[in-house]
């Protein structure tokens, strides 16, 4: 069982990479000659290798989808609309969480906090917080894909990672000011 873990282990770091990477990867192919259809075809396999490992299957088929929409039409937009993708599947995670168990108290529970009601209560708005800067990320996201391949690649490799990062760190200053002792 424990040599099963230890196989697992480097696909999902690797895909993580290589989803991390992917703006990037998709700017350098396409301004170094590599066709979209066989950045499409590489894709595919990828994320066909990626699926037999992950349970998330909703962002696989996407990039499945988007990566065939482009081997058959030849079509560079369809690659960067990845990213648009992703983060509309993020947003949609937290918005329909909202009528169920906030997706941030899931979070919590998991990570063994306890949960009384004004740490509920902080979950559910810092859910909706998360809800609506994906929703703006994923606007920005999408204008970019009519952008020059730089700005696309900069906002999309770069800066939306950043902005992600002051989330989660302002998430963080503002949730150990206030239910801290929770834990």
């Amino acid at each position: 069982m424990q040599l099963k873990k230890l196989s697992i282990r480097p696909i999902k770091i690797l895909s993580f990479l290589v989803a991390i990477a992917y703006p990037i990867a998709v700017f350098f192919a396409l301004r170094h000659g590599f066709s979209v259809r066989m950045f499409g075809l590489v894709l595919v396999c990828f994320v066909l290798i990626a699926l037999t490992r992950h349970k998330n299957i909703w962002m696989g088929l996407c990039g499945i989808i988007l990566a065939c929409l482009a081997m058959i039409s030849d079509c560079e937009i369809f690659l960067k609309l990845y990213p648009v993708l992703m983060n509309a599947l993020v947003c949609a995670a937290f918005t329909v969480s909202l009528w169920n168990v906030p997706l941030i108290q899931r979070f919590g529970e998991k990570m063994k906090y306890k949960m009384d009601g004004a740490a509920k209560l902080y979950a559910r708005r810092a859910t909706i917080a998360w809800a609506i800067f994906m929703a703006i990320n994923t606007g920005i996201s999408f204008v970019t894909v009519f952008m020059s391949d730089w700005i696309w690649t900069l906002y999309n490799g770069l800066i939306s990672y950043c902005l992600i990062g002051i989330m989660i760190v302002g998430e963080y200053i503002v949730r150990r000011g206030g239910i801290n002792a929770n834990k």
